[in-house]
């Protein structure tokens, strides 16, 4: 009866020790659950309206509201600007992260802790992101490629297309000179492409596709190439095979800077992909268009520009970092501009370009990705730019090409071609990827 009763008595102590543990287990899991909201709750306030505070008009009116807690007031300042909320992006970057994970590889699980544990690096980059990461998300999506392709310029340049290596590469894409030219990108004392994000996402998008085909589909071996190069890629490969040895990234010898690469982009992705795995709130991207491209015409300052947009000339400059001088001479002749002034700049641009002309001389095409073209209606054309437009053909340089060759292959006198293209000489180097203007008349 005695032993009876000491199993009862044990039996009693395990389910009130149970019970203890339980009840102390759910209020860890309450507190960690309420630390994971405030975190939540902090970051997006930090980044919610980080939109609007780049992209705030020069003239909106800022009024003050006042917000009262327990032992405290605190004071906050909002503005009559709509609010950017909306659908968040990251859902529709997850749909898309097709280059898997490798558990297995060290620097992948180092980069993922490293990531994990820095919540303010997070925050700064996609801030830096947000004003062109949907525009970015569509080119990569309209090209079908995997989400990755869009979080490059984390790695690349932390999203500032400011940022040059101390090898010479610049912008978001990081792009080398020498690849700049072999795609036509212009560079010059007024404009450097290569901090053009439209101009720049072009190039790098182009290169990447290359180097995909280059290496037979695999997007692995084609974004360590976009690093290194593709020669240092083909000589490790080449290495590796004569040694009989594996080809695959993960066992090919490369440089530093390289190795570490594709697996920190990896390691971001998969923070991207689950970030209440890692204890990671992403703060808040809209899943709409918020830049647009409106095409000049012509040169233009660019304070007399934020003033036709509405917008202070420090925030235009931000979204043109191309452009180095303070007239966008010399062409590409477009403007980045806040997507929702887009259109009143657009139509104040149309007064300064044909001020006696009718509202009907002026048609606009604008493209979802925020791609705003102006374009002159038959009106507004003088006699002899129809006729130009007409018997004009464009034709894109590819290796090998150089102006006597293009000027045989149209029939076409290559004084004719040097003088639609502003070229000095049958000599003038050109580039692949460049436009060239060939005048059939």
């Amino acid at each position: 009866m005695k032993k009876f009763c000491s199993h009862k008595n044990i039996v009693v102590y395990l389910l009130i020790a149970l019970t203890f543990f339980y009840s102390q287990s759910s209020n860890l899991w309450a507190v960690s659950n309420l630390q994971t909201a405030l975190i939540s709750q902090e970051v997006n306030n930090q980044t919610r309206n980080i939109l609007t505070d780049l992209f705030k008009p020069k003239n909106a009116l800022i009024s003050t509201s006042t917000t009262i807690t327990k032992n405290t007031t605190k004071t906050k300042s909002t503005t009559s600007i709509k609010s950017t909320q909306g659908v968040e992006i990251w859902g529709r970057v997850r749909q898309r992260l097709n280059l898997g994970i490798n558990p297995s590889q060290p620097l992948y699980q180092r980069h993922v802790k490293s990531f994990a544990k820095h919540q303010d690096y997070i925050n700064k980059v996609i801030k830096n992101a947000s004003p062109y990461f949907f525009y970015i998300l569509e080119e990569v999506e309209r090209r079908g490629m995997p989400s990755e392709i869009a979080l490059l310029p984390v790695i690349e340049s932390d999203f500032n297309p400011n940022t040059r290596s101390n090898k010479g590469a610049l912008g978001l894409w990081q792009i080398m000179p020498s690849l700049a030219r072999m795609h036509g990108l212009k560079q010059n004392a007024f404009y450097d492409g290569r901090k053009d994000v439209y101009e720049s996402t072009k190039v790098a998008l182009d290169h990447l596709e290359y180097l995909h085909k280059k290496f037979n589909g695999n997007w692995l071996l084609a974004i360590a190439a976009y690093n290194c190069g593709e020669a240092k890629i083909q000589r490790a490969m080449r290495q590796n095979r004569n040694a009989r040895k594996s080809t695959e990234l993960w066992a090919l010898k490369l440089p530093k800077e390289t190795t570490h690469f594709v697996p920190k982009l990896l390691a971001f992705a998969a923070i991207i992909k689950s970030p209440k795995q890692y204890g990671v709130v992403l703060p808040t991207i809209p899943n709409k268009p918020v830049i647009a491209r409106v095409k000049t015409t012509k040169s233009i300052n660019i304070a007399h520009a934020a003033k036709l947009a509405d917008v202070s000339e420090t925030q235009l400059r931000r979204l043109n970092p191309g452009i180095k001088q303070s007239i966008s001479s010399n062409g590409p002749f477009h403007l980045v501009v806040p997507f929702n002034d887009a259109h009143k700049f657009q139509g104040n641009v149309d007064k300064k370009i044909a001020p006696n002309k009718t509202a009907k001389a002026v048609e606009t095409t604008i493209q979802e990705k925020g791609d705003i073209t102006i374009v002159k209606s038959k009106k507004a054309t003088t006699q002899k730019t129809a006729k130009q437009s007409k018997n004009t053909r464009i034709h894109i340089v590819r290796r090998g090409d150089n102006l006597p060759k293009i000027s045989k292959k149209y029939h076409v006198n290559i004084k004719k071609i040097l003088a639609y293209n502003n070229l000095r000489s049958a000599s003038s180097i050109i580039q692949p990827g460049q436009k060239i203007i060939i005048a059939q008349s």
